[in-house]
């Protein structure tokens, strides 16, 4: 591989890798959103919250969720497949 085609490389895998953040970032804000809808019995059952609204803005996180959750993992398929996986990475070097 020529020099050129690695600087590309490594910028293309920035660019995925800062998309990927993002999405991730944006699926935990989703997941945030999922339990304070589903665990807060006073918006649940209060008079003054109209429910129909609660049911579409539910419906509407749990789609955008399965829509990113589908996108990372596409991504990640894709485009980091010779990465480890997110999380720590096991050190070799200890049990040399």
């Amino acid at each position: 591989m020529s020099e050129q085609q690695n600087k590309d490389s490594i910028i293309k895998r920035a660019l995925y890798a800062s998309v990927l953040n993002k999405m991730i970032g944006d699926l935990s804000e989703l997941e945030a959103r999922e339990i304070l809808l589903t665990n807060i019995p006073a918006y649940i059952t209060s008079k003054e919250h109209d429910h129909a609204e609660h049911t579409k803005e539910l419906y509407e996180v749990l789609r955008e969720k399965v829509e990113l959750q589908h996108a990372i993992k596409d991504v990640r398929s894709i485009y980091f497949t010779n990465m480890p996986s997110q999380g720590h990475v096991k050190d070799d070097k200890k049990n040399s």
